[in-house]
């Protein structure tokens, strides 16, 4: 039995050191990935300042755009109003005034010639 239980505790003890090797190469070959995630996050940290500091004034810009073309739209619909106003009542109008049209002549003007003329006369 005392044999047995060597074994057992031999057994055991590499199985122990086998996974703490293991561990440890796992350990080494993880280091260069988390090198690269510490990176990746610092670039993410710097892109993402970026990203701020240069998406203020276009949101800033963008949304004083949109103000301006919600005035733009506001004007044109009132100016719309008018003209739809004005188009009725020249409707109306049309509606209720009867226009006669007569040819007329077209008036003669003189025959006579602007410039003077001068006569040649071989005397």
């Amino acid at each position: 039995m005392d044999l047995a239980l060597a074994i057992f505790n031999v057994g055991a003890g590499l199985g122990v050191l086998a996974a703490g090797a293991a561990l440890v190469y796992l350990a080494w070959q993880t280091a260069p990935l988390i090198r690269e995630s510490r990176a990746l996050a610092t670039d993410l940290r710097r892109l993402t300042r970026a990203t701020d500091t240069e998406l203020r004034p276009i949101l800033a810009h963008a949304r004083e755009l949109t103000s301006n073309v919600e005035v733009l739209s506001e004007d044109v619909a009132v100016k719309l109003d008018r003209l739809t106003d004005l188009m009725n009542a020249l409707q109306h109008s049309l509606e209720t005034v009867q226009i006669t049209a007569t040819a007329r002549r077209p008036e003669a003007g003189s025959v006579e010639s602007p410039q003077k003329r001068e006569d040649s006369s071989d005397s």
